[in-house]
């Protein structure tokens, strides 16, 4: 089967991608909270419906961020940096370019948690469904992208089940006014290259090249990032073909460990794993072809292929074993749009069928006490192959009731099969079929099976728009995740099979927006709780069938005090608890907070645009303390961190930018957390860093500002 699916991507697939298709959306505009909230734009996003739509159609949380429109301001090394804009993101940074995500959630941490956001570029998910990867937004092209879209709370009918606690749709630029070409250095020998090339004839390419060397001991990365498009359109159909490639080389710091040992300045640079690394390569082209059947029904199909290879030393574990996994396939979406006035239509059918694997060992002993030693044996604890496959058809009804009212039901069925096959033998024992001592060895390989799972997922919502620049919103939605492969075939200790169900969440949600003048905000409460949860506690095991509960209250605004000054507001207050009993060393977790789950965090920013066509923006950022293990014994103070940001025009074709982050050089945890074999262990934060860098313009416009994508 494998041959027949290389054959596919080399033989017909890939150049019929490369050469068809149809742009995902048509150019981004501003959005709220980019700039001044007086400013007069028409609101259009992608990510709600998957094609283009009026934001104030929009009946639930989605925000952007403007980073064309920005000009560059931002100039995130991290995608964090950027996500740091948009309230309940709360992504805590790993070393290099790793990370740990939450949205409207505790931080995700465990061997299937990824698969709880849906993680996209042009609304092609980055990974398959079912082998997702709890960093893998570092494969998108967020540097030379557009904008960022992130819906928050349960994907609609037309995300995919890994949309439980929301989607972040990466948006890359399509055809500019002009080409750039930038470099820029920073501290720590961080070196970044940056050509946007844009054809006469819709075409373009992006290409970002990164080195750093890393403020820890033995660390930093080495990435390249690639996309490619071309558009045009014929008498039926309207088509873009797009190639994203993405690289990364990275030798890993691991975690410092010790009560507060972030707060020690040598500590925080020191490396205990210098022999740490991840090394990943993901590759997908896409096509979208839009037919226009009438002035009601358009047709849109977009097949894709993906391929993605990853492999990295889980320092994070006893006995720092070794990693190998990846997965390849090939997809289809697809969607009829049916638009009649007083109702829309929404129907479709997405497909993909994924073949993957994973190999686990490690060499030599695990170091430690001889408990350790004998559960963490040397050799292969994994070895195996999974062939899955998703069918969900989807279907959303948007109506008219009235002038001020709308009204939206929707619902999505999944189908997800696995079949998995293990080179190893099967049980708890070492791969030379000899017994762990203690008990048994802390990995267990099932035999040969095969899985299915299935989920039905309804969404409804009500909107009120009395006025064009005012709504709110009340939706109640449904969002799933099936088990990820590496849940249910990599398991633990006495497990033999892992008895798991598709996670399943409930959602309330009360919204609204409004512009009035010189302001504009969005506020958010909701209530979730989330059922057949899948956590990892502090002694590392996976403990299936908990239950959590969240609710929280976010904000977003903009004032524009005065032409040149803007100030910006994202906030999140938010409780994410225990919401079943459950029994842990001795502690009832009902009740409890749920680890890494910071109750407020936020962010304000103080933008001035000068008269020479320069900006310089002050940043203030804040985290609030929070528990670092699931009994709730050990906690984080929080931290605040404030950046300095400002570009200005050299003439009529040159920027320049500066970047001071971590201005006092305040010393903090990207990420905190507790384990029984280590204690309190850290991620520290960057030191001081500047960054200063050049971009230069050529061709049609020579503009200064950020370039507008073509239609």
């Amino acid at each position: 089967m494998r041959v027949g699916l290389t054959r596919l991507y080399r033989q017909s697939a890939l150049p019929c991608l490369l050469a068809i298709g149809q742009c995902l959306a048509p150019p981004p505009v501003a959005a709220q909270g980019s700039g001044g909230a007086n400013d007069e734009f028409e609101e259009i996003v992608v990510t709600a419906r998957r094609r283009a739509s009026d934001a104030q159609a929009v009946n639930r949380s989605l925000s952007v961020v403007e980073l064309e429109r920005l000009g560059g301001l931002p100039g995130q090394t991290h995608v964090q940096e950027a996500l740091v804009r948009v309230p309940g993101v709360n992504l805590q940074r790993g070393n290099g370019q790793e990370y740990l995500p939450a949205l409207r959630s505790p931080v995700l941490t465990g061997a299937g948690a990824c698969g709880a956001l849906l993680t996209a570029e042009d609304g092609i998910p980055l990974t398959s469904p079912g082998f997702c990867n709890i960093n893998e937004l570092f494969f998108a092209h967020h540097e030379a992208a557009s904008r960022i879209e992130v819906l928050r709370g349960p994907g609609t009918a037309v995300h995919g089940g890994n949309a439980l606690h929301g989607v972040v749709n990466v948006i890359t630029a399509r055809r500019a006014e002009s080409s750039l070409a930038g470099l820029e250095l920073g501290s720590f020998d961080f070196a970044r290259l940056r050509l946007d090339w844009s054809g006469e004839s819709d075409s373009g390419v992006r290409l970002t090249a990164v080195r750093d060397q890393g403020f820890r001991d033995d660390s930093g990365y080495r990435q390249f990032k690639l996309n490619a498009f071309r558009s045009g359109n014929t008498r039926a159909w309207g088509w873009t073909g797009a190639l994203a490639v993405s690289g990364l080389d990275q030798d890993t710091a691991g975690y410092i460990t010790g009560l507060d040992s972030f707060r020690d300045r040598r500590t925080a640079r020191s490396n205990p794993d210098p022999e740490a690394f991840r090394k990943a390569l993901n590759l997908r082209a896409w096509a979208r072809l839009e037919h226009r059947r009438s002035e009601a029904l358009t047709l849109v199909l977009t097949p894709y292929l993906r391929y993605s290879r990853m492999r990295f030393r889980m320092h994070f574990l006893p006995g720092d074993p070794f990693e190998r996994n990846g997965h390849s396939g090939v997809g289809m979406q697809a969607a009829a749009y049916v638009d009649r006035g007083a109702w829309r239509l929404i129907a479709g059918l997405d497909f993909e069928y994924t073949q993957g694997d994973l190999r686990q060992w490690q060499q030599g002993d695990a170091a430690g006490s001889a408990f350790v030693r004998e559960v963490f044996p040397s050799g292969d604890h994994y070895d195996y192959e999974v062939d899955a496959a998703w069918t969900a058809p989807f279907v959303q009804l948007d109506l008219s009731l009235g002038d001020d009212w709308t009204a939206s039901i929707g619902a999505r069925y999944e189908r997800s099969r696995y079949h998995y096959r293990t080179a190893l033998p099967a049980g708890r024992m070492r791969d030379d079929l000899t017994p762990c001592g203690f008990g048994g060895c802390r990995y267990s390989r099932p035999a040969n099976r095969d899985d299915s799972f299935g989920t039905f997922s309804p969404k409804a919502s009500i909107m009120w728009v009395p006025v064009s620049d005012a709504r709110a919103w009340l939706s109640l939605s449904h969002g799933f995740r099936m088990p990820q492969a590496t849940e249910l075939y990599r398991l633990q200790g006495q497990q033999s099979t892992a008895e798991l169900r598709p996670e399943q969440l409930r959602a309330a949600e009360l919204g609204m927006s409004l512009r009035v003048d010189a302001f504009a905000a969005q506020l958010a409460l909701y209530h979730m709780r989330k059922r057949d949860v899948l956590f990892r506690d502090a002694e590392l095991f996976n403990r299936a069938g908990g239950g959590t509960r969240h609710e929280g209250f976010e904000i977003e605004a903009s004032w524009q005090a005065n032409p040149r000054l803007v100030v910006e507001l994202t906030g999140t207050v938010a409780r994410h608890r225990y919401d079943r009993d459950f029994i842990l060393g001795g502690v009832n977790l009902k009740g409890l907070d749920v680890d890494t789950a910071p109750r407020r965090f936020g962010g304000t920013r103080l933008r001035w645009q000068g008269r020479e066509d320069w900006q310089v923006e002050l940043e203030w950022l804040w985290t609030s303390g929070y528990f670092m293990d699931p009994e709730n014994r050990h906690r984080y103070p929080g931290h605040e961190i404030v950046n300095l940001r400002a570009r200005a025009a050299l003439g009529q074709r040159a920027v320049a930018f500066v970047r001071l982050l971590n201005l006092t050089g305040r010393a903090f945890a990207d990420r905190a957390d507790y384990t029984v074999f280590s204690g309190e262990r850290y991620f520290p934060g960057r030191p001081r860093s500047l960054f200063v860098g050049l971009q230069w313009r050529w061709g049609a416009s020579g503009s200064n500002g950020p370039a507008t994508p073509g239609r």
